[in-house]
């Protein structure tokens, strides 16, 4: 129920009183108020003043309660959860761990620790402790031992005399307003730059990597015969296998302490034992010692498995295994598994990258912002209106499915649909699927459980440790909020173990090489080498009845990233199969293509026509050449459905840069298609989505995709009709020279006179050099719209010009004219030679020329210079012969104009900057880190440059008004360097902009633009 601020304080008055009044015997030591007369006295009612839901007045579904209260046990205990979860939307925000009067929060260092670990181990960025009399905000970022005071980490304290007077304060942070609104998030984001900062995944991570090679070392120390394969099964499994049962005593399941308990002789053939009882209790194949006879042979140090035991409870652990989310297990197994151990010499155990993993620049975790949304995208619609039993036929996939992410979220989201189904329909309809838990809150059966997992998801992935991995995500999944009485309830009155088998969902083979194979290499069944690796996978053998049900209803994921030439190098036989003509894959026949598109090709081809498809891929192949074929797949079958672009944003975090959409695909056919472009992460995650519009199907073809509005396309698609030229027509574009070594022919002058030049080289030598032969040059200098630009460097240019010719000078010319340049670059001559440069047509009579000869003759006279990438048009004007340096990726290109081309360059250059025109360019260009993006020659060679004739003196007055502007903005533009006041800059500015404005007009006025498509353009 809703309280007014005004009145909560009133309340909170009243409440704090009547602790005040009786605080001697609650805080007496000894004092027989416990925990659990404090929580329903005192801190269930200051929670409901700041605005939270305590006891689900609201009737919300169990996964969205806006509180998860757990039972209070009054003990020390460090194995239970914490007493209260304040969540939004289902999404934990802060735990409150609470502790009777009698203890003393502020200077004991255990409950801290306890409240510390809770909230770390969930990746929360604080938790709260508190016995009423005291309240505690404790930072979570910091790993929590066992050894800090109580003051450690804590970042604000309240007494209970304080609550009254700080109210608002703690309302800021505290209430179920902030939370809702967002507010505690800006409070309380977690910093990684904060001093000793770090999240439980990295510190887990770290753990069991050590543990990994400890476990190796010491296995091949005791096993001799072991190959590697063999090695990395037994460690993963063996971590498997104690990590899970370390999780169900955390969860109660399992007697807290039974590992650490084992002893210190015979250790492993302890655990055997216990894992053998494991095996009968859960069923899981986890434990299962009949298909891993390798775990029975072989033997194992006590000592090392001692030291792992040791590190997992407490006191040298700071987990908190309780409140540790099966997705975030997941994520961090996800980057455990990037990498595998490797014997070096010496019986020396390393771990490293996987091959695949290598040239795909490293595993990143998919956010569980991503996941959710992509399932919102398809599952939840899949779902809208079905009863359990409608559901029970959908077949969900992720065919790359890693340590299975996806399918732990979509199996959270399934079983949460029917439990909310069932309440729904009637808790006496469905006594079968349902029991009532602690605090009256209704679950379902681990039958039903059971049911929906073994129903709904399916998995594969060429990763054999994988896959393992994913059924163990979804097994601790399944067991959430389950007890012993439960586990023992669902045998006695089923029969069955807790867990199901997953060996037929959840399968290792690869997605994308199935027996076809085998008629492209023929001898691939006489070597077993070759096939283990390639791990070729049928699917209609391994989902046979799902097949001739049509196939899978939603295939969902984060498909690798792997382009062809890191492919090659690890999976070359791979390669020539999808390139071959018995290959599946329209989009592997050309010379280039990543491995997500065959991801995205082979979906297609597994889905039933109702079928959905929603995966993160990157979205580059929406305009390069190599993703041509992909963009023919999907528009010709009219599959797309829709898009959420996060242009330059990173998604993924961590040091590698990728550009990714959203993509949401129908296997039948669309009529339009949704494009969702995402400028804010951080809003867009609050469910605040980015500029929507809707598209045609028929509007996109295999031609790169542009994704405009309707107005937008009509506008440009005019600006194109009739007589206009395009500007490559007119105008030559072109890139600077390529000298192929910049360090030695681009010098920086520390003093120079009118016929030489001072400088050092690499080495700091001083050289004077004849300017003669040298050339102004731009080396990473800003240009500015209608500026001149400004050369920073000299080049040295060993060619003389004539015409539209450059020819290099001989050797006997340069030793001639040129005596300090040649002796300079015969210093540098090794360095000039290949293999130490790229020098096309190398011969030893030219070793200083350039590496390329491009352009070399196009540098005189006037032309504009601009920056490849840029935020803005940055075309600058040019009459002093300046070079500039670099290929196709720049810096920089420039433009001149081609012989007998009548209009001026400045005339070009107004069309250039003009914001129409630079809409159309930003529309279909190339989009980078900070927002810039790329004005390369392919995406303006294009643009139309209105006809103009000079003979027409209606066109001549227009053309020549307009060469005057850009004129007086270039002398204009001049004088703001050399001013030397503020004043006086700010006026030159404010002119600058009036005329600026000017010019657009004109140009608009060319091309009969309104202001009203002007204003579109700006907001593309």
């Amino acid at each position: 129920m809703f309280i007014d601020k005004q009145e909560a304080l009133n309340r909170l008055k009243e409440l704090v009183g009547r602790f005040h009044s009786h605080a001697n015997e609650y805080l007496r030591s000894g004092s027989d108020y416990n925990e659990t007369q404090l929580r329903r006295d005192f801190i269930d009612p200051f929670f409901e003043l700041l605005g939270w839901d305590i006891t689900n007045e609201k009737g919300l579904a169990q996964h969205l309660r806006e509180v998860v209260v757990e039972y209070s046990f009054d003990d020390e205990s460090f194995t239970k959860r914490p007493d209260y979860a304040f969540r939004v939307a289902g999404k934990r925000k802060f735990f409150v761990e609470a502790k009777k009067p009698s203890i003393s929060i502020r200077t004991d260092g255990k409950p801290a620790f306890q409240a510390k670990r809770y909230g770390w181990s969930a990746s929360l960025p604080v938790c709260i402790l508190t016995n009423f009399d005291q309240l505690i905000i404790y930072d979570c970022r910091n790993v929590p031992k066992s050894t800090d005071n109580a003051n450690v980490a804590r970042r604000k304290i309240y007494s209970h005399s304080e609550y009254v007077q700080k109210f608002d304060e703690i309302y800021a942070y505290l209430s179920r307003e902030s939370a809702f609104s967002g507010k505690f998030d800006e409070v309380f984001r977690g910093d990684i730059e904060h001093p000793g900062a770090e999240p439980f995944d990295d510190f887990f991570l770290k753990q069991i990597e050590n543990w990994r090679v400890q476990l190796a070392e010491d296995l091949i120390s005791n096993n001799h015969e072991l190959n590697v394969v063999e090695l990395n099964f037994l460690v993963q499994r063996l971590l498997n296998r104690i990590i899970f049962l370390r999780i169900c005593e955390d969860r109660n399941l399992e007697k807290y302490g039974t590992l650490k308990d084992l002893g210190t002789e015979n250790t492993y053939q302890i655990l055997k034992k216990l894992f053998d009882k494991a095996d009968k209790k859960y069923n899981s194949d986890l434990f299962d010692f009949i298909e891993d006879e390798l775990s029975l042979k072989v033997s194992v140090g006590s000592q090392v498995l001692i030291l792992i035991f040791k590190e997992l409870y407490y006191p040298e652990s700071p987990y908190a295994f309780s409140v540790v989310d099966a997705k975030i297990l997941s994520e961090i197994y996800e980057l455990f598994l990037s990498k595998s151990v490797e014997v070096k010499s010496g019986a020396k155990v390393v771990a490293i990258e996987k091959p695949e993993v290598k040239q795909s620049s490293g595993i990143v975790k998919t956010p569980g912002f991503i996941v959710e949304s992509i399932l919102k995208k398809t599952l939840v619609p899949l779902c809208k209106g079905k009863t359990p039993e409608e559901l029970s036929k959908l077949r969900l996939v992720d065919i790359a499915c890693g340590s299975g992410a996806f399918l732990v979220a979509a199996y959270d989201y399934l079983m949460n649909y029917c439990l909310d189904w069932y309440l729904r329909d009637g808790i006496q309809k469905h006594q079968t699927k349902l029991y009532e838990g602690p605090n009256n809150e209704w679950r379902l059966t681990l039958d039903e459980k059971q049911r929906i997992l073994l129903n709904n998801i399916y998995g594969v992935d060429v990763d054999v440790q994988v896959v393992e991995v994913s059924r163990f995500s979804l097994l601790l999944k399944i067991l959430e909020n389950e007890s012993n009485e439960t586990i023992e309830g669902h045998f006695g009155k089923f029969k069955k173990q807790a867990l199901p088998n997953l060996n037929q969902n959840i399968v290792c083979g690869n997605s994308l090489v199935d027996k076809s194979y085998y008629s492209f290499d023929k001898q691939a069944l006489k070597q077993e080498q070759k096939l283990e690796r390639i791990n070729i996978f049928d699917w209609n053998d391994a989902f046979r009845e799902i097949f001739e049900a049509g196939g899978f209803d939603l295939i969902v994921g984060n498909p690798p990233y792997i382009r062809i030439q890191n492919m090659v190098k690890y999976a070359a036989d791979e390669v020539k199969f999808y390139q071959s003509e018995k290959s599946p894959y329209r989009c592997a026949q050309g010379s280039n293509f990543d491995k997500y598109m065959l991801f995205v090709e082979r979906a297609l081809n597994l889905l039933k026509p109702s079928g959905l498809i929603g995966y993160i891929v990157p979205h580059k192949f929406f305009k390069i050449k190599a993703g041509k074929a992909l963009r023919s797949l999907i528009s010709s079958g009219k599959h797309l459905k829709e898009i959420v672009d996060f242009g330059v944003l990173q998604v993924f975090g961590g040091d590698t840069t990728t550009y990714t959409c959203l993509l949401i695909l129908s296997k039948s056919p669309t009529q339009e298609f949704k494009v969702e472009r995402v400028r804010d992460l951080s809003t867009w995650c609050d469910e605040k989505p980015g500029a929507i519009i809707s598209l045609a199907t028929h509007s996109i073809t295999s031609e790169p995709w542009i994704f405009l509005p309707e107005n937008v396309l009509q506008l440009f698609a005019r600006l194109r009709e009739g007589k206009q030229t395009k500007l490559s027509e007119i105008a030559e574009i072109f890139v600077g020279v390529q000298t192929s070594k910049d360090s030695v022919y681009v010098i920086h002058p520390l003093s120079e006179t009118s016929k030489t030049v001072i400088f050092q080289d690499l080495s700091g030598k001083s050289w004077r050099i004849e300017k003669s032969i040298l050339r102004p040059c731009l080396l990473d200098a800003p240009l500015e719209a209608f500026g001149r630009p400004k050369p920073n460097t000299y080049i040295i240019f060993p060619y003389k010009v004539s015409g539209r010719t450059a020819k290099l000078y001989t050797e006997v010319e340069m030793r001639s004219q040129f005596p300090v340049c040649w002796k300079y670059l015969k210093f540098y001559k090794t360095a000039l030679i290949p293999p130490k440069r790229n020098v096309q047509n190398f011969s030893k009579k030219t070793w200083y020329r350039y590496g390329r000869s491009q352009s070399l003759s196009k540098f005189e006279g006037e032309k504009i210079i601009f920056p490849i990438l840029s935020t803005e048009p940055r075309y600058a004007y040019d009459d002093n012969n300046i070079v500039i340096t670099g290929g196709g990726n720049g810096p920089y290109y420039a433009i001149r104009l081609k012989n007998k081309v009548t209009v001026s360059l400045f005339y070009l250059q107004a069309i250039l900057c003009s914001p129409v025109f630079e809409a159309m360019v930003r529309s279909g260009s190339s989009f980078f880190r900070g927002g810039y993006y790329s004005h390369g020659k392919q995406f303006i060679k294009d643009i139309p440059i209105r006809n103009i004739d000079l003979k027409n003196s209606s066109d001549a007055k227009l053309h020549n008004q307009v060469v005057n502007l850009v004129q007086q903005l270039i002398v204009l533009n001049d004088k703001t360097t050399s001013v030397a006041t503020p004043h006086k800059k700010l006026l030159l500015k404010r002119k600058i902009h009036s005329l600026r404005q000017e010019l657009d007009l004109l140009v608009c006025q060319l091309y009969s633009i309104q202001p009203v498509e002007v204003e579109l353009c700006k907001r593309i």
